[in-house]
């Protein structure tokens, strides 16, 4: 299936996501409906963190505002990078090297 830039890849993950405060650092404006953050989604054989950019599309709302939690839909473009993520899991959104959110993950829907 090919993908649409304004359509989001097929499969997602569900998580509830728990935005940082302003004054801890999280982003002024929240995470909108649409954002490209960068995930923290586990470690290289050398230690070094593992990184996947991936759009959030927000259920139910046009944005998660600071300090608030709602839920997303985090759309990987790649598949194999987001392999060990489980329900259950936290994983944290990033801007940079500043962790601005907190992903805890409910469901994994692989593309077919």
């Amino acid at each position: 299936m090919v993908s649409r830039p304004h359509e989001p890849p097929p499969g997602y993950v569900r998580a509830r996501l728990r935005v940082v405060a302003v004054e801890a650092g999280g982003p002024p404006d929240g995470v909108a409906d649409g954002a490209r953050p960068n995930w923290g989604i586990g470690q290289r054989l050398s230690g070094d963190g593992l990184l996947g950019r991936a759009p959030v599309t927000v259920e139910g709302a046009r944005r998660i505002g600071p300090a608030e939690t709602g839920l997303v839909r985090i759309h990987p473009a790649d598949w194999d990078a987001w392999g060990a993520v489980r329900p259950g899991e936290t994983i944290p959104m990033l801007e940079g090297p500043r962790i601005v959110g907190i992903a805890e993950i409910v469901e994994v829907v692989r593309p077919a």
